[in-house]
């Protein structure tokens, strides 16, 4: 936390220092058997947005620290996270806690899906099959309403079937906090590329394009940080209207 404090301060001290920036900003069911939803494929885009590539980073940085077997399948994990609406540090969150990052897998399922009873021939169906499972299934709709991983916890491992509940949220929500600071650190080069110093007012409109495409890939930190700048230009944007 201290470290993610560290980063988002420096940026916001850079960004005052240009002048631009004036002030900053019941009962759960027992364990189910879940089951294997129908994959989905889409057409993935030929060039993906930067946010792609800072999150697949994140995660390919993070996994190679541990030597996951999961390591070269960080694209996969933000590809089928995408593609069902939910946060691919989530589900390398569950790999965590589920089997140490797919050290320990269970026929081709490292997120212990359906308690390991649903087995998979490659690691992209069952990251699929997860992803969809989490994003349409009625006893995840509690969690797809708050965001908590508690939610979603209570019910993926429920402490009914012996589950170690706590366990499993604290697990998954330290990884999606250091993957969260992993992206930040990753995005930062470019983001300070998009502060309104010296820039034109085509600039500035075009500045705030960039960071609001961002902002809905952006997660923790980085969103943060980017709605920071996104205020920034369009503050600097009215001040050249004025001017002219």
């Amino acid at each position: 936390m201290k470290k993610l404090i560290a980063i988002i301060l420096v940026v916001i001290l850079c960004i005052a220092f240009i002048g631009f920036i004036n002030d900053a900003r019941n009962n759960k069911p027992e364990e189910l058997i879940s089951p294997v939803p129908t994959p989905t494929y889409e057409p993935r885009p030929t060039q993906k947005q930067e946010y792609f590539t800072y999150k697949t980073d994140a995660i390919h940085e993070l996994l190679g620290e541990f030597e996951s077997p999961l390591t070269e399948k960080s694209e996969s994990f933000v590809d089928c996270a995408d593609e069902n609406n939910i946060s691919p540090y989530l589900l390398v969150g569950i790999s965590k806690v589920e089997s140490t990052f797919g050290k320990n897998t269970c026929e081709g399922n490292p997120f212990g899906w359906s308690s390991c009873r649903n087995h998979f021939s490659t690691f992209e169906l069952a990251c699929q099959a997860v992803s969809k499972g989490i994003a349409t299934l009625p006893y995840y709709e509690e969690y797809r309403n708050s965001g908590k991983t508690k939610d979603l916890g209570e019910t993926y491992c429920p402490s009914s079937s012996g589950c170690n509940t706590e366990h499993w949220i604290e697990t998954v929500d330290s990884v999606i906090t250091d993957l969260e600071e992993r992206e930040l650190v990753f995005a930062l080069k470019e983001l300070a590329t998009l502060t309104p110093h010296q820039k034109s007012a085509q600039e500035l409109k075009i500045n705030t394009q960039v960071l609001k495409s961002h902002a809905q890939k952006a997660t923790g930190a980085t969103l943060e940080v980017i709605e920071i700048l996104i205020r920034a230009n369009e503050r600097a944007l009215q001040q050249t209207k004025h001017e002219s």
